[in-house]
């Protein structure tokens, strides 16, 4: 069982790489396109959970007392409008880039038997003397 998921996260570790699509990935894999779709919702959902964050609270500014002219605050909506937009791109690009390297570490882990992510402990030595 466990070599059928090694092999399985090989899989989508090459998909993701860009090396294969879904039908060469069942060809090379000897599976259905079916069983490599499934693969590949199976580990993206198990990244996502993992990437999991709480959200993001904006942080709220002293506005000035004065009202300021709608023109204004046209401006600054279309301007804060347009740097939503462009972080929710940049957050779609992050969001990718972790699940490919989760998936990633995975195989490597798979295959070398080492856990990557694990944090060493290094051993506490007396003072020098």
């Amino acid at each position: 069982m466990q070599h059928h998921e090694q092999t399985m996260l090989q899989m989508i570790a090459e998909i993701h790489q860009g090396k294969l699509n879904i039908a060469q990935a069942a060809v090379k894999f000897e599976v259905n396109r079916s069983t490599v779709k499934n693969w590949l919702k199976k580990i993206e959902s198990e990244t996502e959970e993992d990437l999991q964050t709480t959200p993001i609270q904006p942080e709220t500014q002293n506005e000035p007392n004065h009202r300021r002219s709608s023109r204004q605050d046209n401006s600054g909506v279309d301007e804060l409008q347009n740097k939503i937009r462009l972080l929710e791109e940049e957050l779609k690009t992050t969001r990718f880039k972790a699940l490919y390297y989760a998936a990633l570490v995975r195989t490597a882990e798979q295959e070398l038997g080492v856990d990557i992510e694990k944090k060493s402990v290094t051993k506490q030595f007396g003072p020098c003397s």
